[in-house]
């Protein structure tokens, strides 16, 4: 858990929130925190001791990944883990990074008939080429309102929704600031959906679905997301049962076309004009907080948190 990306924060809580839920008569949790400085502490007792990854395999059994973001949704402690030959929970080194890459994985949706709203991307190097041609190609293809992302962040990190054109250059620029690479996607009014996949045998399957109705934000940003209040709930989710199927199937679909294994949990607008169900992205390592979905929709189901972290382990490399 930690890490020293921008998801730092909600990584520590989900781990914690893990280590609490853990069947105490069958696993023993070791408390591991990948520190801002890159180094590995082990914690005991609440003091942190320098681990040497060589020596961890010694220790455990499996390694339960809790890191949010970079390096861990994005394939980078997966493939540390499999090079010293260390069992971890969840997506392999390839789907982790497929899922965390936003214009990968949306044309992964398209290639398996998973309809996702349309966008532009580039890179800080072509921003500072091009603003003129890239205001103008993003006004033109995707309009206005537009929601801009960073491609490789989680957790709704550096997402803003731009009304107007005369915006879009300063926003950009910030944008740039912080991050290399971002996608400026048509915005789509309707309603916020969310769907989770566990894994039982090799199989997946769907939990109930969830509504989201953000409180602080026009959408489900980092505020929504994780501040108290930030949005209300409704699982199992108010559509029509049609609908909650059709959730079901395609939370299902996605996590099979970009290889996940273990969990998942899809984002999904349901437009308010057309119906159209969209998919914005699915997340390999959703949050364990509090105010998290996962937990939320498996005890919907009547599965636990302790049964559903039994699961995600039953079904790891």
């Amino acid at each position: 858990m930690g890490g020293p990306s921008k998801e730092r924060a909600i990584s520590l809580i989900t781990g914690k929130a893990i280590l609490e839920n853990l069947d105490k008569e069958k696993y023993i949790g070791i408390p591991i925190e990948f520190g801002k400085d890159r180094k590995f502490y082990e914690i005991k007792n609440k003091k942190k001791k320098v681990l040497n990854l060589y020596d961890l395999k010694k220790k455990v059994d499996i390694v339960f990944i809790a890191l949010h973001g970079t390096y861990g949704e994005d394939g980078g402690v997966q493939g540390l883990l499999e090079s010293l030959d260390i069992k971890y929970t969840g997506s392999d080194v390839l789907s982790s990074a497929l899922a965390m890459n936003k214009v990968i994985s949306a044309q992964i949706y398209w290639m398996n008939n998973l309809d996702t709203p349309d966008f532009e991307h580039f890179d800080k190097k072509e921003w500072g080429r091009s603003k003129k041609e890239i205001v103008k190609t993003v006004s033109k293809e995707i309009g206005f309102p537009c929601v801009l992302k960073p491609v490789n962040q989680g957790s709704a990190l550096g997402v803003k929704l731009v009304k107007q054109k005369k915006d879009l250059e300063k926003e950009l620029n910030q944008n740039f600031k912080e991050f290399d690479w971002i996608m400026a996607q048509k915005f789509i009014k309707g309603k916020e959906a969310t769907c989770s996949v566990l894994e039982k045998n090799g199989k997946p399957f769907a939990l109930a679905t969830t509504h989201i109705l953000p409180v602080l934000g026009e959408f489900y940003d980092y505020k929504a997301k994780y501040a108290k209040g930030g949005s209300t709930h409704i699982c199992p989710a108010d559509f029509s049962e049609k609908i909650n199927k059709v959730l079901q199937e395609k939370a299902i679909l996605a996590h099979n076309a970009l290889g996940c294994r273990g969990m998942s949990r899809t984002d999904f607008f349901i437009e308010d004009q057309t119906g159209k169900i969209q998919v914005i992205e699915t997340n390999t390592i959703p949050g364990m907080t509090s105010t998290s979905l996962l937990p939320e929709a498996s005890e919907k189901v009547r599965i636990s948190f302790k049964k559903m972290l039994e699961l995600i382990i039953k079904s790891s490399k």
